[in-house]
């Protein structure tokens, strides 16, 4: 599978030409920028915070780019260290790599300090795409799944690392600008690489494909286990989003792993099942509608019907959208309810 130098270039300028990236990728350079203006606490506060959420976002900004999505916006919660703690992995590994060139470095010179930077080069990319792939540290580490990734792309993953030793060595002339502007340099670079490792992903599928060497019998139950808790991370980053009144964003991520889950039917009654345990219940009527629409395009009736009715028991102001009144009316003739098809008529 080849890829095409414009495909190359797309997903290298992605950054600046997706608003949605764009615009936080601006705000953190400023946050950069006040933190280097800061003195000691600024540079605390730089390491504690900002860059964590920097990675954190270019994470997903990769894996959106790998799904052909769109990353949602960021806000407060990606100031934290609680949350989809795997976004935050490549904090640690990058600080290993560094710290590994540096001590080598200064241990038997300058010349000595290529060998770790070559082997970032190789083992950088391939991890990051296993993380955001698998959402698994371990597994970001696993030489076995590393060596799987890049036996499929090994036509087309190898500018990853080339781009990455450019983009390194950019980074380092990008010094005599002076921070303020090389912390920009060094953003614009740091985005373009992950967004370029995510758009080398796609085109073979590995979204569906790599994940964590199971045993060749796993439980049922451990099955099950493992994906609760991943809907459940998905939906607290969510409730992140929703809580600080990003419905939108909150849905996308939803509805990005909805259709990436190995049960979507049984994956929208357990979301929307969570969501009616919250406090306000309105973000979960808002996910029924969405839940309802997504019925009657597959020509699901009955259930489209039951969750109508189960609804309006929470609020009788209940009605599905717009678009789909036709459809839920006709689906509540097909199932003999003549009282809520008139309910829908009238409203």
């Amino acid at each position: 599978m080849n890829t095409r130098p414009s495909e190359v270039l797309r997903a290298v300028v992605y950054p600046v030409t997706e608003s949605s990236v764009f615009v936080p990728l601006v705000v953190f350079w400023l946050l950069v920028s006040m933190a280097l203006w800061g003195g000691l606490l600024g540079l605390f506060l730089l390491f504690l915070i900002v860059i964590p959420a920097v990675i954190r976002f270019q994470m997903i900004v990769l894996e959106a780019r790998a799904r052909s999505a769109t990353p949602a916006t960021p806000d407060l919660g990606f100031f934290n260290w609680f949350g989809n703690a795997w976004t935050l992995f490549p904090f640690v590994t990058v600080s290993a790599l560094v710290l590994a060139t540096v001590a080598l470095g200064r241990e038997f010179g300058t010349a000595w300090a290529i060998l770790p930077v070559l082997f970032a080069a190789a083992f950088f990319p391939a991890s990051i795409a296993v993380l955001a792939i698998t959402h698994s540290p371990l597994q970001s580490l696993n030489i076995v799944a590393l060596g799987r990734l890049w036996d499929r792309c090994r036509s087309t993953f190898w500018v990853a690392p080339l781009f990455l030793i450019v983009a390194s060595w950019l980074a380092t002339e990008a010094l005599t600008l002076g921070l303020t502007w090389a912390s920009l340099v060094w953003l614009l670079l740091s985005f373009a690489f992950f967004s370029l490792v995510g758009g080398l992903v796609k085109p073979y599928g590995l979204i569906e494909d790599i994940d964590i060497p199971a045993a060749l019998e796993q439980d049922a139950d451990l099955i099950a286990a493992e994906l609760e808790k991943a809907r459940t991370d998905v939906l607290n980053h969510a409730y992140g989003f929703i809580s600080r009144g990003n419905r939108e964003g909150g849905f996308h991520h939803l509805f990005d792993w909805i259709e990436e889950d190995p049960d979507p039917v049984a994956a929208w009654d357990w979301f929307l099942a969570q969501m009616l345990r919250w406090e306000d219940q309105r973000p979960a009527l808002f996910f029924a509608q969405h839940q309802i629409h997504d019925h009657l395009r597959h020509g699901e009736q009955v259930p489209a019907v039951k969750l109508i009715m189960r609804c309006r028991l929470i609020d009788n102001r209940f009605r599905p959208f717009h678009d789909d009144t036709g459809a839920a009316i006709a689906a509540c003739d097909a199932c003999d309810n003549p009282e809520l098809a008139a309910i829908l008529r009238d409203s």
